[in-house]
């Protein structure tokens, strides 16, 4: 698997160092899930779709729309994307890198990276920041899903936790109707594969879940239990730049 850097060789080396001054810092306030490693995640997969689906898109936009896409999720997760949409629109800086049409598309698919299929992104680069944004692996969704639950569900029981996950998920994976993606490649092709297996067997998930997670009892409310942060920590591969 090649880490962020190596995607990053034909970025504007001036956009990604204010990026990473100004933009990253602002990701402190939100939920591990949605923290800077999620970020760097979603801007090595943004440039691994792009290539591997023969996108031809501009590596600048694509790095700036990934980069930005989860600013302000603290504030309001309901609305997210519509915040980190203005936040990167109303930051001036940003016209030293882009033309106005440019910021105007990279606006567009902030606010569309949560597009159905009934609303699709009004771009190519807000389905490819949509398709990135998933998770494609296990591990990922395991992790960041209990992230998000103890900052949402604290204090719910880890039994009636693992049942309710199990249920949503295998909603959120299932046949007949799966989670939107535009953009496929075989890395998440093997996830969903090897997801939906896992889901049919509702034991087996939940202990998967529970050893991911480190989960010490399952008496234990969600607040409890720490969760993992080692693994999230092997992915962010940017120290190779």
């Amino acid at each position: 698997m090649e880490e962020v850097g190596y995607y990053l060789k034909n970025v504007d080396e001036d956009l990604i160092r204010y990026v990473e001054e100004n933009v990253f810092p602002k990701y402190e306030p939100n939920d591990k899930a949605h923290g800077i490693i999620h970020i760097r995640e979603v801007i090595r997969r943004s440039f691994v779709l792009n290539d591997e689906c023969n996108l031809g898109l501009n590596p600048n936009l694509v790095y700036a729309v990934a980069a930005c896409h989860d600013l302000g999720k603290y504030i309001n997760s309901d609305i997210h994307e519509k915040i980190a949409a203005e936040t990167f629109f109303k930051d001036e800086n940003m016209k030293r890198f882009f033309s106005d049409e440019e910021r105007v598309t990279i606006r567009e698919a902030i606010e569309d990276h949560r597009s159905s299929k009934e609303d699709e992104p009004r771009s190519t680069y807000g389905k490819l920041i949509s398709s990135a944004d998933r998770n494609a692996s296990i591990e990922m969704v395991f992790i960041r899903s209990f992230f998000v639950a103890k900052a949402k569900l604290p204090d719910m029981n880890i039994e009636e936790y693992l049942d309710y996950t199990w249920k949503r998920l295998s909603k959120r994976y299932s046949v007949e109707d799966p989670e939107n993606m535009f953009y496929e490649d075989e890395t998440y092709r093997k996830f969903l594969a090897e997801m939906r297996a896992l889901l049919k067997d509702e034991k087996r998930f939940k202990d998967r879940y529970c050893e991911v997670n480190h989960i010490q009892s399952r008496e234990h409310i969600v607040a409890q239990e720490a969760g993992e942060t080692s693994y999230l920590k092997k992915r962010d591969g940017h120290g190779d730049r």
